[in-house]
């Protein structure tokens, strides 16, 4: 079950970034394709902006949004900023937030090289070792696809309803699942059933919207967690969220939700969206902070080493 975050840690980090000094003087953006064999049509289209030195990922999904999105690059704003007033301004002219999720990592990581720290050090924390897990689609034959990854890592699968009560429980036989991402599929029924075979996985964005109070001990949202907003109206107080800072554009409402969730008790992890450059490492790196121990979904996906936990590199920038 992940943990309460820190919350001096997410409230100290959060007001030093806010108060981050960067000075840009040169943006740019490269589009290109990573062969990647667990994405649809095994090429993942990506972008890396470049501010100064800083590097941000991009995770939109086709190479139009990419090549669209580095022909406006050009409209950052350039010169001496904190990083609070950079991203409101820049909210005004990016308004999807897998955009401003980048260009915020892209500004962090040019404030922390030009100040030449890490994230850890911005705050005087000592970041651990990240658990992490290896997260597969809805396959027909999910324990066979299990039996294919490293036996030291933890699953988190996508669920199809109609699995047979032997699948649920070979799988929790394994001892691995750690998350069932259901993604809203099925019924309150279904999620009741894969709860009672493997009891301790969490239980993400279930369908339905009643549910016991065992599963509820378990019951993650995802989806629906765009920002500090969005989980004030969550329709229960779940055990854990999964936080992503493509999704919620960027590191700075991460840290905003992470405050919230300990104010709450509200587990958190972190998630992915098919990074596959800088976005991978940072995610690790604020994992470290956060939730080292969490199930958090931000497997290495280009390289074929899997170490058993990801370790932050500590060298100036953001990872």
């Amino acid at each position: 079950m992940p943990r309460t975050p820190d919350s001096t840690v997410a409230h100290a980090l959060h007001a030093a970034l806010l108060d981050l000094p960067f000075v840009i003087e040169s943006a740019g953006c490269s589009v290109s394709e990573v062969p990647l064999a667990s994405y649809p049509g095994r090429a993942r289209p990506t972008s890396v902006v470049r501010v100064g030195e800083g590097r941000g990922e991009n995770v939109a999904w086709s190479k139009g949004a990419h090549e669209d999105f580095r022909d406006r690059v050009a409209q950052l704003p350039r010169g001496r900023w904190r990083l609070g007033a950079w991203a409101a301004t820049v909210a005004t002219r990016f308004h999807d937030p897998y955009e401003r999720a980048a260009l915020e990592a892209a500004a962090i990581d040019l404030g922390l090289r030009q100040r030449g720290t890490d994230l850890a050090a911005l705050v005087g924390a000592e970041p651990q070792p990240a658990r992490y897990v290896v997260s597969f689609e809805r396959v027909s034959d999910p324990v066979a696809r299990a039996a294919d990854e490293s036996p030291e890592i933890g699953l988190k699968i996508d669920v199809d309803p109609d699995w047979e009560h032997g699948t649920l429980t070979a799988l929790g036989a394994t001892g691995r699942v750690a998350v069932l991402d259901f993604k809203g599929a099925g019924t309150a029924t279904d999620a009741e059933r894969a709860h009672d075979a493997i009891p301790r996985a969490l239980v993400e964005d279930p369908g339905g919207s009643v549910w016991s109070p065992a599963l509820r001990r378990w019951l993650s949202f995802d989806a629906a967690v765009t920002s500090v907003a969005a989980l004030d109206e969550l329709p229960v107080r779940p055990a854990a969220v999964n936080l992503k800072p493509a999704r919620m554009g960027g590191v700075l409402e991460v840290l905003a939700c992470a405050a919230r969730c300990a104010e709450r008790d509200i587990g958190v992890y972190l998630g992915g969206m098919f990074e596959v450059g800088p976005g991978r490492r940072q995610l690790a790196a604020l994992a470290a902070l956060l939730c080292p121990e969490a199930p958090n979904d931000i497997a290495p996906l280009v390289s074929g080493e899997r170490p058993p936990r990801l370790v932050s590199s500590r060298v100036p920038g953001f990872a």
